[in-house]
């Protein structure tokens, strides 16, 4: 995994100096450790929809990979976040459209709504990872980005803790823009990974606050198996 992950590095520097082929940027190794969870062909529920029965009212949920340590979706992640990844980001976020291209229900999406940063954790690490996955489904799709979520507040990493724990961490912290949510019948908010789902409950729950009709899903580039 540390070749692939050197490799992506590699190929990621050629981006840079203008050779833009994002089928490029992830390598034959990496491409082929993907565990896709192939949700879009289920007729019946996924884990990803069982996670929030009986917490929030939603529309549909889905995820692109499967995310356990040391898989090659890891490594994606990581660059993604950490390592200005945002080419990468852009390339799979369109390979979540793609995956979704064939279903009705997102003719019916208004708006796609990015997990929001912090101010100050988006200026230290310099862009969004969510807006970046949402610019790549967005450019597959024309369905236009609505900033209308924002962080009311820092809190401290998800990492490592429990569910209960992660509840408590971002309760309250999401605050909504009515303006850029007028109109809005239907919306998906984007986020890059799903592990206990705390975040993304919190943010849809912001939604429903400020207006009960929209309807909400939920679009994550890999869930925790």
């Amino acid at each position: 995994m540390d070749f692939c992950h050197l490799f992506i590095q590699i190929i990621a520097s050629f981006v840079k100096m203008n050779y833009p082929d994002q089928d490029q940027l992830i390598c034959f190794f990496c491409t082929s450790d993907l565990h896709y969870t192939h949700f879009e062909k289920y007729k019946a529920s996924t884990m990803a929809d069982e996670l929030f029965w009986g917490r929030i009212k939603l529309e549909h949920v889905y995820a692109l990979l499967f995310y356990e340590k040391g898989n090659s979706t890891q490594q994606i992640l990581f660059k993604i976040k950490y390592q200005e990844g945002q080419q990468l980001g852009v390339y799979m976020g369109g390979q979540l459209a793609n995956r979704l291209r064939s279903k009705d229900w997102l003719k019916d999406v208004d708006a796609i709504l990015p997990i929001p940063l912090h101010s100050k954790k988006e200026f230290k690490r310099g862009y969004n990872q969510s807006l970046i996955l949402a610019k790549g489904f967005a450019e597959e799709n024309s369905i236009p980005i609505k900033k209308a979520l924002f962080r009311k507040k820092h809190h401290a990493s998800q990492t490592r803790k429990s569910r209960e724990e992660r509840e408590q961490n971002v309760k309250g912290i999401f605050g909504v823009d009515g303006n850029e949510l007028k109109g809005l019948n239907h919306v998906i908010i984007i986020d890059d990974v799903l592990t206990t789902g705390s975040t993304l409950e919190e943010a849809a729950r912001a939604i429903k606050q400020f207006n009960e009709k929209i309807s909400i899903s939920l679009i994550t580039l890999a869930i925790a198996k």
